[in-house]
């Protein structure tokens, strides 16, 4: 059977990598990438393989193996399902398998105070206690995904299997932290915005009772002294109320400028932290997401209750934003920002920013056609100025998400 290798990191990494490759898989009769880069590679790689689109090479070689050369590549593989059959696909790098799962399944730790969800699917989200330290709570946690994992495979009963996040497709073989994410779910959370939709005060007033608790300090602290976890395969999420408001903001700060971890912030970007900026320059702020949801400073202080318009636009000059990801969102909210001023001035900010726009809105219920109508003319001024908009995730009515989707890309 011929073989197809998929994907090239760098012409280093191939050169340093395929005798490995080949002790495994045997040589390859020609090398694949994705379409928008072949072109780069118009001399035979190494001298003597060639380079050429997926379609091309399966043209060429029709019952070949493909055998894919990147270390995670889940997107990549998933992609070729739509062209190939699992037991065709191969990894040189990756751990992966054919089964059924999800994105969040075996690498995602939601953390609360005395409990975890292993996902943040709204709905869904199974909830489990666990106690003690870090450490036993990271290993509560991988037992429970474990068994969650193989009651999934085997169709036994379990609290994800009704969940639409749920599909076939090739998935980490072995449970391993990449993600751990602090939402609004503990006590130390604080926050200096009173936004008119905020649900974080009934959240919290939940843990009222709850004594076997770490603040979002305490957890931090103890899992850097974890040193398998010390890796820039780590992913921290912060989105548990205002992080620089927090009265353990600086020595959270040294943490994350001591380990190797990655960082995607939720802020609402009021208050500026010189410690912030020099770990932003390091390029481990991966991204970082402000709820602006106004372009007017009258209807800003209107839905965050704070008169801070002027300082959150000062500190997106301020703060380096070269290296890391801006998201504003937009939440709409009937008769209060659903109005042209307010989308048109909101739609200038992300242009001088060069950031994303963040479609948010009521889980429960889809859009006003007022609200579409408002969407579509930001979707048309976004497409116009090269602005990426972001229609995903869980802030958006499923039915908001495919029509901003079509609309952006029939714009």
């Amino acid at each position: 059977m011929a073989n197809i290798f998929f994907g090239i990191l760098s012409n280093t990494h191939i050169s340093n990598s395929i005798d490995k490759w080949i002790s495994i898989a045997g040589a390859p009769d020609i090398f694949s990438e994705r379409d928008d880069h072949v072109n780069k590679y118009k001399s035979k790689l190494l001298g003597k393989y060639d380079v050429v689109s997926i379609d091309e090479a399966l043209n060429h070689y029709p019952d070949a193996a493909v055998w894919i050369t990147y270390p995670q590549v889940g997107y990549v593989a998933n992609m070729l399902l739509k062209k190939l059959p699992p037991e065709r696909i191969h990894f040189l790098e990756a751990d992966l398998e054919y089964r059924k799962g999800c994105k969040y399944l075996g690498n995602f730790y939601l953390y609360r105070e005395d409990s975890f969800s292993p996902c943040c699917v709204t709905g869904h989200m199974p909830v489990v206690k666990v106690s003690g330290s870090v450490q036993q709570r990271m290993k509560q946690w991988q037992n429970y995904m474990e068994k969650l994992i193989d009651a999934i495979q085997c169709d036994s009963p379990n609290k994800c299997q009704k969940c639409h996040m749920l599909s076939y497709g090739f998935w980490r073989k072995s449970v391993k932290l990449n993600t751990l994410s602090f939402a609004t779910t503990n006590k130390s959370d604080v926050c200096n915005f009173k936004c008119i939709y905020c649900f974080a005060n009934n959240s919290l007033e939940r843990l009222a009772h709850v004594t076997d608790s770490l603040s979002t300090y305490e957890m931090l602290q103890q899992l850097s002294e974890i040193h398998e976890l010390n890796t820039e395969e780590l992913t921290l999420l912060i989105s548990n109320g205002e992080f620089c408001a927090n009265k353990h903001c600086d020595e959270m700060l040294d943490i994350f400028l001591k380990t190797k971890w990655n960082m995607d912030l939720t802020s609402n970007c009021s208050i500026y932290k010189e410690k912030l900026a020099n770990l932003m320059e390091t390029g481990r702020v991966v991204s970082i997401v402000t709820s602006l949801d106004a372009g007017t400073r009258d209807t800003f202080k209107r839905i965050k209750q704070v008169d801070m318009f002027d300082k959150v636009l000062e500190n997106f000059r301020k703060y380096p934003m070269n290296k890391t990801k801006l998201n504003t969102k937009y939440i709409f909210l009937e008769g209060i920002n659903d109005n042209e001023k307010d989308v048109d001035g909101f739609c200038e900010i992300a242009k001088e920013f060069g950031s994303i726009i963040m479609f948010s809105s009521d889980l429960t219920k889809p859009y006003t056609e007022k609200m579409r109508e408002l969407a579509l003319r930001m979707v048309k001024k976004a497409k116009a100025d090269g602005i990426k908009i972001n229609a995903g995730g869980n802030f958006l009515h499923p039915q908001d998400a495919i029509f901003i989707k079509e609309s952006y890309a029939n714009a």
